[in-house]
């Protein structure tokens, strides 16, 4: 998620990568060549066609001290497989993130385009990279703002079952396949793709159940890196954040413009 607020937002990146660079850089090994898989897809004769089980638009309410975020996320089941949609937007960036994950949500492949709000560029100088888990080590393909390509092998403490990116949806993946009881918790190995991309062993915990005033019902609650607590229905999708993000339909005044419109996303031609 984006840093606080506008005054402390330089202080805490700065910080954030001053403590994860050099944990972050022994995980990323640059190589020459990755194994190209084709994008994730069922066996032939196989009915694709999404059928769309959650779509939601998340933005800053009334307690979100942190700059503006406007977050959509939606999760559509594909066949044999499950896709999760995000773009979340906030002033300094937009991230468009796919996520493919088989039918008992263990992931397969992200990608994650980040853009620049306000970019005078037709494509918002993108930055693009792919990730695919179905390689011994984790594969990373990235293409810059300026298009060079590279290569990586992110080699962590173990393979991720777990993955944490930009937005609050994404986590609806891992909470639905947990299923918590009240009091329990989960650690494993999860791949962070949020800025530096890390894989570390996380702890996801459920909480006792909280009223939520700006929703009017109670809702579930979670945390994860134990401290970034959010709230879920009762099937897990996300409704928002302790930090303040609501439910589009909850949230004071009208909905935001778009920040900006570049090219739509191609997470299976690119980068």
């Amino acid at each position: 998620m984006p840093p606080l607020d506008r005054a402390t937002a330089p202080l805490l990146a700065a910080a954030a990568l001053l403590l994860l660079a050099p944990a972050c850089k022994r995980q990323h090994h640059a190589v020459d060549q990755i194994p190209e898989l084709p994008y994730p897809s069922c066996p032939p004769g196989v009915d694709m066609t999404p059928s769309v089980l959650v779509d939601r638009k998340l933005r800053s309410g009334h307690a979100d001290t942190r700059q503006p975020i406007v977050e959509r996320y939606r999760v559509e089941k594909r066949g044999c497989l499950l896709a999760a949609v995000t773009r979340q937007e906030w002033p300094m960036q937009i991230a468009d993130v796919e996520v493919l994950y088989t039918e008992d949500m263990m992931p397969l492949r992200a990608w994650r385009r980040h853009t620049v709000p306000g970019s005078k560029r037709p494509d918002g100088s993108p930055d693009v990279k792919r990730f695919d888990l179905r390689t011994p080590q984790v594969t990373i393909k990235h293409r810059d703002d300026k298009g060079a390509l590279d290569l990586e092998e992110l080699r962590g403490p173990g393979k991720p079952v777990a993955l944490i990116g930009p937005g609050r949806g994404l986590l609806s993946m891992w909470i639905r396949r947990a299923k918590l009881k009240v009091g329990e918790k989960v650690r494993e190995m999860t791949l962070d793709f949020r800025g530096v991309e890390k894989i570390a062993p996380v702890t996801l915990q459920r909480h006792p159940d909280q009223h939520l005033e700006w929703l009017g019902r109670s809702a579930q609650v979670y945390t994860v890196l134990g401290r970034e607590a959010v709230f879920t229905d009762e099937e897990g999708f996300v409704l928002g954040d302790l930090a303040g993000l609501v439910l589009d339909e909850k949230a004071p005044g009208p909905a935001p413009r778009p920040m900006s419109t570049f090219e739509p996303p191609d997470p299976q031609h690119t980068p």
